[in-house]
C-alpha cells in the first residue's frame, strides 16, 4: 500500500515537471496559444455558418409545411362544396 502511494506520487511529480518544462518556454506556450486561439476562431466561424445555412432551412422547411397545410384545407372546401351542389 505504501508502495502505491509512493508511485502515485511519483506519476503526479511527473506530470507536473512536465508541465514545468513546457511553461520554460514562453514563445512556445505563445505560439500554441495563439494557435488555438486561431482555431478557435475558425472554429467559431464555421458554427456560424451552418447556424445561418440551418435558420434557412428551418424557414424553407416552414414555408412548405404551411404550403401543406394550406393546400389540404382548400380541396376540402372545394369537393365538399362539389358534393353539395
Amino acid at each position: 500500500m505504501a508502495q502505491e502511494k509512493e508511485d502515485n506520487q511519483n506519476s503526479i511529480g511527473g506530470g507536473q515537471s512536465g508541465q514545468v518544462r513546457e511553461n520554460d518556454n514562453p514563445q512556445l506556450l505563445n505560439s500554441e496559444m495563439a494557435k488555438a486561439f486561431q482555431e478557435l476562431a475558425h472554429g467559431e466561424r464555421t458554427a456560424s455558418a451552418l447556424e445561418a445555412k440551418l435558420d434557412g432551412i428551418e424557414s424553407r422547411i416552414e414555408e412548405l409545411l404551411a404550403s401543406v397545410e394550406t393546400g389540404s384545407r382548400q380541396p376540402r372546401h372545394a369537393s365538399e362544396s362539389a358534393a353539395h351542389k
